[in-house]
């Protein structure tokens, strides 16, 4: 694993268009496009439907505060904490990636919903629906997380993340389409700044003949 502290902010901030994580990008992009230009049949029903009937009741608690920035910030600090006492550099890489992941992903998010102001399903008088800020920062730690550790740690904090989307409808403070808008800023954000840095180290390719009296042939050789 690799450190991601020494790349500039144009990197990171331009990241969800300039690295991999644009195929996430663009594809969230769409569908939260194909939400809005559906928002009367699609985006808003579904958001009133399920803030009416309210599936998740009281779990609907653990959804808010997990998009409350509190797993982001113990990652963080735990972390930073590992790798201080252990001198370990893997562990502020990862600590950097959940810094930067939401560093970005939350600014991007609260720039939008002052730039857009689109009211709350439940408080028109609040102009600041779009996009949900507590999806954003959920699937930014979500997938710095699934990223970073085994698959079934990303299982359990995509999950998370999921429960925080749902739960922000359930609770009438989203549309489907500001919870879309957060999980793609999340996830391209996470995403963007570990392919910044994973490309910044560079790739490194080579061919090489192979010649052994029975395989003529090149070989195709990557290193990190």
């Amino acid at each position: 694993m690799f450190s991601l502290q020494a790349t500039t902010p144009s990197q990171d901030l331009l990241s969800p268009v300039t690295t991999d994580a644009a195929y996430a990008f663009w594809s969230g992009t769409a569908i939260t496009t194909y939400l809005l230009l559906t928002e009367d049949k699609v985006s808003d029903r579904a958001s009133r439907k399920t803030s009416q009937n309210k599936p998740l009741g009281d779990a609907s608690k653990l959804g808010d505060l997990y998009g409350q920035l509190y797993p982001n910030l113990i990652y963080l600090a735990g972390m930073g904490l590992h790798g201080y006492l252990e001198n370990d550099p893997r562990s502020y890489g990862k600590a950097a990636h959940m810094f930067k992941a939401t560093l970005y992903a939350g600014l991007t998010a609260n720039l939008l919903k002052y730039v857009v102001r689109e009211p709350r399903p439940d408080n028109i008088k609040e102009k600041n629906s779009f996009p949900s800020g507590h999806t954003t920062t959920a699937f930014a730690f979500a997938t710095v997380v699934a990223l970073q550790h085994e698959w079934y740690w990303g299982v359990l904090a995509v999950g998370g993340a999921a429960l925080t989307g749902y739960s922000r409808m359930n609770d009438g403070r989203h549309f489907l389409h500001d919870v879309s808008a957060g999980m793609t800023i999340g996830v391209s954000y996470a995403l963007g700044t570990y392919f910044t840095q994973y490309e910044r180290q560079g790739r490194r390719f080579a061919v090489a003949p192979i010649v052994d009296g029975e395989r003529n042939g090149l070989r195709f050789i990557a290193s990190y």
